[in-house]
């Protein structure tokens, strides 16, 4: 059902969502604390404090040397200038959320659907399956999902109560919160003016200020990415994959690899998945299922493992495209395509109330791994280990923000040599002598301290296969999660 919003109504409705989200901030503050449930959180906290103070005692690179997301870095980094340590990553996260909110109201408002449904929008795009959880990750997710909800709602000119000139901006602007996002703004804006053509108002002067208004979007952090890393885009992706090294098994194995994620995901979201039938029908759908297919093919061909990492979050980024179809088909003139969106979001909605308790608590015995396994870590590194140590990580994330010794990166997102090595050593043989990569970066960077995740030393046999190469290893640290290991080179 579609209904008028008033400025005043409008303002009045983001002024709520606003104050909703705060106070649920507060309480988060208070009865959850700071901690981020997941150990990449931290590098990004890392990387915005060098990015502040112009050095990295820790790995001696650039600040956006192992950052995915250059809009998000910078954000903390103007975040740390107001609050310290983890409190900048949790209050990032909230800002993102204050941003996704408000960007699938501003659908609602664009497609005028009545207040009802615009708060059934928002309400289903808070509690689908593990979208609590990603969007208080202390990573660029929920930035990413709010802006892309803000991109698809501005597409028609004053709809939302922001100028639709906003558009292109934000398209400029989204490959730098998610490099994937690339196909999404192109195709936004590529929607866009086939909107405006059908309108009769798209010209090459409409279209080359919209690619002004892009660039204008994209320019700071393509010039910040140029700068400190000489390349447009991170290398954090490319790095994983070099270390992984799944594109170069069986076409079919990554592809029942990327199946198995694919149907996780949708068996996770639940009913929400059905709104994809929903997709073709409004152009925010389409540029959807552009997005969708191109981070399926480009993940299952070169890194399908990475389609389940951190709980599917990659896969997050396609809630905004399904929240949207929805509001598209809530506003349709047919009956029965109305009906269906309200029957998918209803029963979508009301499966998903009943698991989000569940699933809270696994997102608060991730933030108790954090304090427990990666801080202990961290202080028994401060209080055990010499000044001038340095130690070979994995996982770099809590180490480098609390760790406060030397390190080398073994994946190599901190760490470009491991990168040349994992090209040369671990891609080239499909992971099988990635012990090799692993032993020439030791020989390079000459470490004195190991630290592996157990479950990760078990599958990568770290300290196996440096001991394989003539190392002493030694376990250093007693107990815990987190192993550490002194290391002495082969004779």
């Amino acid at each position: 059902m579609r209904a008028s919003w008033s400025p005043v109504a409008r303002r009045i409705a983001y002024g709520l969502c606003l104050a909703a989200v705060a106070a649920a901030a507060a309480w988060h503050y208070r009865h959850e604390g700071t901690a981020l449930p997941v150990d990449d959180a931290y590098i990004t906290l890392h990387n915005a404090e060098v990015l502040r103070r112009g050095v990295d005692p820790q790995f001696g690179v650039a600040a956006m040397v192992g950052a995915t997301s250059s809009v998000h870095t910078v954000l903390l980094a103007l975040l740390g200038a107001v609050v310290h340590g983890e409190a900048a990553g949790w209050l990032g996260a909230w800002v993102g959320i204050a941003v996704y909110v408000t960007g699938v109201l501003a659908l609602g408002v664009r497609y005028q659907l009545s207040r009802w449904d615009a708060g059934l929008l928002v309400a289903l795009s808070l509690v689908v399956a593990e979208v609590p959880h990603q969007l208080t990750n202390g990573l660029e997710t929920g930035l990413a999902m709010g802006a892309l909800a803000w991109s698809l709602a501005l597409t028609e000119p004053g709809a939302s109560g922001l100028p639709s000139r906003l558009q292109p901006v934000l398209c400029g602007l989204l490959p730098f919160l998610r490099p994937e996002l690339s196909v999404a703004s192109a195709a936004l804006l590529a929607t866009r003016w086939l909107r405006l053509r059908r309108a009769g108002s798209l010209d090459l002067r409409r279209a080359l200020t919209d690619v002004s208004l892009a660039l204008l979007g994209a320019a700071p952090w393509a010039l910040l990415n140029l700068a400190q890393l000489g390349a447009l885009a991170p290398s954090t992706i490319a790095a994983k994959r070099l270390f992984f090294a799944e594109g170069c098994i069986p076409l079919k194995v990554r592809w029942e690899w990327a199946r198995h994620s694919l149907r996780a995901f949708a068996d996770g979201v639940g009913y929400l998945s059905r709104s994809v039938v929903l997709w073709p029908l409004a152009a925010a759908g389409r540029a959807g299922l552009l997005t969708a297919a191109a981070l399926v093919l480009a993940y299952t061909t070169q890194f399908p493992g990475a389609l389940g990492h951190y709980e599917y979050r990659y896969q997050y980024v396609l809630v905004p495209f399904a929240i949207a179809a929805i509001a598209a088909a809530r506003a349709t003139p047919s009956r029965w395509i109305r009906g269906a969106a309200l029957a998918i979001a209803v029963v979508a909605l009301d499966a998903n109330l009943w698991s989000v308790g569940e699933r809270w608590e696994q997102h608060r015995r991730r933030c108790t791994f954090t304090r427990a396994e990666l801080a202990g870590a961290a202080t028994w590194v401060r209080a055990s280990l010499p000044r001038d140590a340095r130690l070979l990580v994995h996982d770099v994330g809590y180490m480098a923000f609390a760790g406060e010794r030397a390190m080398v990166d073994l994946v190599g997102l901190k760490t470009p040599r491991a990168v040349a090595l994992h090209r040369r050593y671990t891609w080239a043989t499909c992971g099988a002598t990635r012990g090799d990569a692993v032993h020439r970066l030791a020989l390079d960077t000459r470490p004195t301290h190991l630290v592996v995740l157990d479950s990760w030393d078990a599958i990568y046999r770290i300290a196996e296969g440096l001991r394989a190469h003539g190392w002493r290893v030694e376990q250093a640290r007693p107990s815990g999660r987190y192993q550490v290991f002194s290391l002495a080179p082969p004779p």
